[in-house]
């Protein structure tokens, strides 16, 4: 027997969610390249009810699938939610950053990066830097790995939020 992913697809059109299983070698390149995803920690579920954790994995695919749809599948408003975890999220990050918690300094180096593009704004731009350099000085492995590619992704964001706030 070899080792397979599962991959999800939400076809709009036939209003049908697909699960599709296929070998591990084939989600591969996917893998490599995409972004790091959703990561749950299996030991997390193991710690609580059946039912619950079902319900909570459930609940995620369901979320990111309308999320990531033009039609949305309507079951909640997952994007009201989505934006509400995500400030609270925050919230406890920029707690742990205060603490000097490197692994939060890096993921709010993400939040803010993504924000500044988003929002135009250099300020927050040069806040995720900071804590990037913060998170990185620490020895934390991503920060470190992030921080080769710093100077050309910053330029990038400073030509986006240049080019539109101009607009």
């Amino acid at each position: 027997m070899k080792k397979g992913d599962l991959v999800i697809h939400y076809d709009e059109e036939n209003h049908q969610i697909i699960f599709y299983s296929t070998n591990v070698v084939n989600t591969e390149a996917i893998r490599a390249k995409e972004f790091g995803g959703v990561c749950l920690e299996v030991e997390n579920f193991k710690n609580q009810d059946p039912d619950k954790a079902e319900q909570t994995i459930g609940g995620m695919v369901l979320a990111l699938l309308d999320l990531q749809s033009y039609t949305k599948i309507g079951i909640r408003a997952y994007e009201a939610e989505a934006e509400k975890n995500i400030k609270q999220w925050v919230q406890e990050l920029e707690e742990q950053a205060k603490n000097n918690d490197p692994e939060a300094q890096y993921n709010l180096f993400i939040q803010l990066h993504s924000q500044a593009i988003r929002n135009c704004s250099l300020i927050d731009l040069a806040r995720a830097e900071s804590l990037l350099l913060a998170s990185a000085a620490q020895g934390y492995v991503e920060a470190k790995s992030s921080l080769k590619n710093w100077e050309v992704s910053k330029a990038t964001a400073e030509k986006c939020i240049n080019r539109d706030s101009q607009i």
